[in-house]
């Protein structure tokens, strides 16, 4: 895994708007690091401190950055100190950001800033960028799903939908259905690529929490949900926990460009796994189409495990699944 490369690849989200810039600058420290750690290793071992403060500051334009960018507020008049205590206070670090960002503060960042007697091995360097790469990465999923519901939010409030008024009669998992077949068809128009269209995972679910909370005000969402598997104590993460009244729900999105054969298999193996360990019993397994053309099948099945049954909804382009299973057909023919 390359997670330079994974850091410059979400970055390039950040790419157009001369106000994002900053996120750039960010990746450039963990790109100068990376080469001190090279150049330390060939013998000019000293570099190796260089390459940890390096990665504080790319930790602390991270920290501003998302802070802008997650907030809307501007940073530059904010102290690195202020916005971690921000970010601790306010809940505004989602759970697995949290806990790459208090090991990195910790281990690395206030280490290397209160004690400038320290001197760091090849070993130490190595584990402060890739801390800080995994943190960033992690920290910019975060970064990119906000934009996306900020750019979502905004079109829906510039040319807003028809609302639909008689709602709320209908089952949850039902409404929800509804709501992802009409988001299904903005869809194609936020993908990007000129060959092989993509988005990622991250832009869908920011997207797809500000069309829910623009169309339908009755729903809970809450994207990213952690869910506590009672028997070892894991934690999972859905993409999507929805809730009307008492009626409750999980959505897992996967990506169409991975192949929905196979995705569907895994994904509604997946999804079970949720809904056991959360005692949710509904769930919508969604791979959303990237082209305009992709007609969407729509599949109910229930599944009953320990006496308790459990209803799933698979949603996805049929066309593509077809594509998907051609191969499979030919090699099987020859």
């Amino acid at each position: 895994m390359d997670l330079l490369k994974l850091l410059q690849d979400k970055a390039e989200y950040f790419s157009t708007s001369e106000d994002d810039r900053g996120v750039s600058s960010v990746v450039s420290h963990i790109e100068i690091a990376e080469r001190h750690y090279e150049n330390g290793k060939s013998g000019d071992d000293y570099l190796f401190n260089d390459a940890i403060y390096r990665s504080n500051q790319a930790f602390e334009g991270a920290l501003k950055e998302a802070y802008r960018i997650i907030t809307g507020s501007n940073p530059n008049k904010i102290t690195p100190h202020k916005i971690e205590k921000y970010f601790e206070e306010n809940d505004v670090l989602k759970e697995r950001v949290l806990q790459l960002f208090t090991n990195y503060r910790t281990e690395w960042r206030n280490k290397s800033t209160h004690d400038y007697k320290l001197y760091f091995s090849e070993q130490e360097a190595f584990l402060a960028i890739v801390n800080i790469s995994a943190f960033i990465n992690i920290l910019l999923d975060q970064m990119v799903q906000k934009r996306a519901y900020d750019k979502e939010d905004d079109e829906l409030k510039t040319s807003p939908p028809a609302k639909e008024t008689s709602t709320g009669s209908k089952p949850l998992i039902d409404r929800v259905v509804e709501l992802l077949i009409s988001f299904s068809k903005e869809v194609p128009d936020k993908t990007s690529g000129s060959v092989i269209q993509r988005i990622t995972e991250v832009e869908l679910i920011g997207s797809l929490t500000a069309f829910v909370n623009n169309l339908a005000e009755d729903i809970n969402v809450l994207p990213e949900y952690s869910i506590s598997r009672k028997q070892d104590g894991r934690n999972y993460y859905a993409d999507f926990f929805l809730q009307r009244d008492e009626e409750k729900l999980i959505i897992e999105i996967k990506n169409p460009s991975h192949g929905i054969s196979r995705i569907l298999s895994s994904g509604t193996e997946q999804l079970l796994n949720y809904l056991t360990a959360s005692g949710v019993a509904d769930g919508v397994l969604y791979i959303p189409p990237l082209t305009k053309n992709e007609e969407l099948e729509i599949m109910r099945l229930s599944k009953v495990i320990g006496g308790i049954t459990y209803n799933l909804i698979q949603i996805y382009p049929k066309k593509r699944l077809n594509k998907s299973i051609q191969p499979t057909a030919n090699a099987a023919a020859d």
